[in-house]
Order: C-alpha cells, then structure tokens, then sequence
C-alpha cells in the first residue's frame, strides 16, 4: 500500500473531487452517500473526518455529567473548586478514550474458554463510543447531597460513590456471562428497541432545553423559586444559585431562553440544514463537525455589551497536562445508593443492548447470529 493510497484512498469510493462537489436538491443525478462496512480499511483522511466528527458530536454529553457532579454535588455555590471540575472533564475524556478503544478493538479475555467453555470478549467489536451516563447522574446528586447533609465532605462522598458503582457493576458483568439466548428472553427486541427510541426522544428533548443556554443553572435556579422552595426537596432548598441570571458561555449572564442564546443555537442547525440541502456528500458525512464548528466561530466573533462569549482564561489556567491519578477520593460503600444503583444498570444494559443491535442493523450485520450475541457479550462486559 502507497502513501497516497494510505492516506486518501484509491477507486470510485474515495473520488474527493466528486465527494467535495456540491449537490442542488432539484437535480435528479445527485451522488450517492457511500456505505463502508464494518471490516473495509478506511484511508486516514477519511477516518479522521469521521472520528472527529463522532468526537465533537460527543463531547458535551460526555462531559457533562462528571462536570454536573464536580460543580453542583462535591462543590457548591460560590463553585470555587475549578481545579475539580478540569479534572472530571479530563478524567471523563481519558476514561471514555481508552474505553472506546478497547470496545472497538473487542479484546478476548484469557483462559475464558476453559473457565467458562466459551470464549469471552470485552468490547463491542463495533464502531460504537464509551462514555459517561446520565441515567447515574440523579442518583449521584442526591447520595452526594444526603452524605454532606451528615458531615462527609464532598471528596469523601464521592469516593463511597465510586465504590458502590464498582461494585453494582457486577450485574452488568453477570448479564454479560449468560447465553445469548437467555439475554434475548430477558431484553427482547421490541423492549430494547422501544428503549433506544426513547432514548432518542429524550436527548430532542434535552437538546431543546439546553439551547436556552445555562441550562444547569436553570433548573437549579426555578427549584428556589418561592412556590417550589418548600416542596422540591423535602422542604429544603435544592440550590445555593440565587438567580435565574445564567451564564450559558464565558462572561456573559443572561435570563435562560434568551433571544442571544436561542439565535447562537439557531446558528448551528441553520447550518445544518444547509449542508442537507447543498452541502457535498463529504460534507454530509461530518455535517455534525461542521455545524458545531460554525456555531463556535459565531459565538467567537460575535459578543454582547462587549462581553465575549468565548472564553478561553480557564483553559489557559489548566493543567497544560493531566492524567487520572493526579486526584484520589477514597473508596467506600454507601448502602442507600445500592438498589437506585442496581436499577441504574439494568436501564443501561437496556440501552447497550439496544445500541448494539441498532449499530449492527445499521451496519448491515446480522442479529441473532454467533457475532451478534458476541458483540451483546462484550459490550455488556465493557
């Protein structure tokens, strides 16, 4: 294999100069999108296009529960552990890269054959992501909020946390072991597929509610409310925030739903759209990049009052690196969080289940095969 070869590709199916071409939704003889299976090797161009486009599509879910977390449940308001919350979210990233990878890659575990009589994998074997959830993220607040209530600090609540997923983990690990038939009759299809699809209707729901900027502080913000104060969170208040003024970006606060933030969000899905309408079949394969990238660069040359709303002094301020050890909280158990923890990750292995099946229809892959419940396998054991 050649460089040029290596790095664009070569044949009908890697024609950048008919990729990059733009289309018009009125002619008929428009270029079709490519399918690439799952086992054809892509060329590095494309496959960074396309892995960076997942990337950014995926780093504000990803970040956003440990950064709740770190802010809202260890912290509190004035919110002055910066530090903290730099090191969820690059804990989060490193956590969800190195996961990923071998999820991917699916990595046979040793002598599992003779243990087991069958082999054993960890990971998916798929072109799927790891990454936090926020089904765990509620159960979080309120064990971490009950723990400071009694004396524990936030750091040490965290740690009691970590160890009870660790060890509520298990199910999802003994699920992974049972045959493949027995998890079909314990998740069926028509369960996992109603579960991705709702999954899908909640994160339209939860992109809508973050377009309104400060979303967190927000919701926050109305449980203080006068009406609400005695009745949201057993008569005690949920939130130190005083105002319903957000920040949604750098240095400038304004009402939640503001017509500025509405109009920056408007920003990227009017890009979107165009890049559906005309935009190449390359462009149509990282759209999701591009939009983001679009709106980021409004948001750059754009300001209110003066006010930026890119603000970079807290990532000029970080850690120019960072790695997991650098923090260490402590492990324990707390007890009252076991069952919400166990129920937790029965939605999740829900959610895998349905996520693996989709990828592999997607994919145009078999399910009900040996692969497919080899990837149910180690997706669950990952």
């Amino acid at each position: 294999m050649g460089i040029k070869q290596f790095i664009f590709g070569e044949g009908e199916g890697y024609d950048y100069g008919a990729l990059c071409m733009p289309s018009l939704p009125w002619k008929k003889n428009r270029q079709p999108m490519r399918f690439y299976p799952l086992e054809e090797p892509l060329p590095l161009l494309l496959s960074l296009v396309m892995g960076l486009q997942h990337a950014f599509a995926m780093v504000g879910g990803l970040i956003t529960p440990p950064y709740v977390v770190a802010k809202f449940a260890i912290d509190s308001f004035p919110f002055a552990k910066v530090d903290l919350q730099q090191y969820f979210i690059v804990a989060a990233l490193i956590t969800s890269g190195i996961c990923t990878i071998i999820n991917v890659v699916k990595v046979e575990i040793p002598f599992t054959k003779k243990i087991f009589g069958k082999r054993l994998y960890i990971g998916s074997g798929l072109l799927s992501v790891m990454g936090t959830s926020f089904t765990f993220l509620p159960i979080y607040e309120i064990a971490i909020a009950s723990m400071k209530a009694d004396g524990i600090s936030g750091e040490a609540a965290f740690g009691k946390m970590l160890g009870t997923s660790m060890v509520c983990a298990i199910l999802e690990i003994c699920f992974s072991l049972m045959p493949g038939k027995y998890i079909r009759k314990v998740f069926p299809p028509v369960v996992c597929a109603v579960s991705v699809t709702l999954i899908g209707i909640a994160l339209t729901g939860t992109g809508m509610k973050y377009w309104g900027g400060g979303v967190v502080c927000a919701e926050m913000g109305w449980k203080e409310h006068v009406q609400v104060r005695d009745s949201v969170g057993f008569g005690m208040p949920v939130s130190n925030v005083p105002s319903p003024i957000c920040s949604g970006s750098a240095k400038v606060a304004l009402p939640y739903g503001s017509t500025e933030y509405i109009a920056l969000g408007f920003s990227v899905l009017a890009f979107l759209v165009v890049i559906e309408l005309f935009g190449s079949t390359f462009m149509k394969n990282c759209n999701v990049i591009l939009a983001l990238l679009f709106g980021y660069f409004v948001a750059g040359v754009s300001n209110y009052e003066g006010l930026p709303y890119v603000d970079t002094s807290k990532i000029e301020d970080a850690p120019a690196v960072n790695f997991l050890w650098t923090q260490w909280f402590g492990i324990g158990i707390y007890g009252p969080a076991i069952i919400p923890m166990l129920i937790a990750y029965i939605v999740t292995t829900v959610e895998t289940i349905g996520d693996v099946t989709a990828t592999h229809e997607v994919s145009q892959l078999k399910t009900g095969d040996k692969e497919y419940t080899r990837s149910i396998q180690g997706s669950l054991m990952a």
